[in-house]
Order: structure tokens, then sequence, then C-alpha cells
């Protein structure tokens, strides 16, 4: 009886469940300023040459995923309001 208890135990894991790392808040709104500014292009050709400026306007968390929403703006003077984007990002990164 008691090596049937040890057996039920034993948690054995395959290398699928050993690759899979979560990522953090922190690590979610760096990949999503990272993600906006490889596809700083998107932008539109007025902005095509400048440099773009992200800042994170708010974060959330659910149960899956992290939502991360950013302004985004040319650098320098802006006359009129920022872009936003929206990045849904899962917990496994």
């Amino acid at each position: 009886m008691a090596d049937e208890e040890k057996q039920e135990e034993k948690f054995e894991f395959g290398a699928e469940a050993e690759a899979i790392g979560y990522i953090s808040m922190a690590q979610a709104r760096l990949l999503a300023m990272q993600t906006a500014r490889e596809a700083s292009t998107d932008y539109g050709e007025r902005c095509s040459g400048d440099s773009m400026v992200f800042s994170i306007v708010s974060s959330e968390e659910d149960e899956d995923y992290y939502t991360v929403l950013l302004d985004v703006r040319p650098s320098g003077d802006l006359a009129g309001k920022p872009g936003r984007e929206q990045f849904f990002i899962s917990k496994e990164g």
C-alpha cells in the first residue's frame, strides 16, 4: 500500500511541460514596446523618417493573457493626440 501511495505522489513532466516558461507583467510590457518599435514602419509615410516614442498607458492581467496599451507618437513636438496600440500577450510569451 505504501508503494502505491508513493507512486501517486510522483509528478513526471515530459519535454513539452518543461519547456513552458511564463513571463511576468514587466516582461510583457517590454515585449509590447519592442514589438511596437520593430513595427514602426507601419505608422505611415508621415512618420517613416522620425523616431517613435512609446509610453505605457495601462496594463492588465487575466488568467491567460496580459493586455498592454501604448501611446505611440513621433519624437519631438506633436500637434495632436498620440496613436494607441493594444497588445495581447500570452503569459507564455
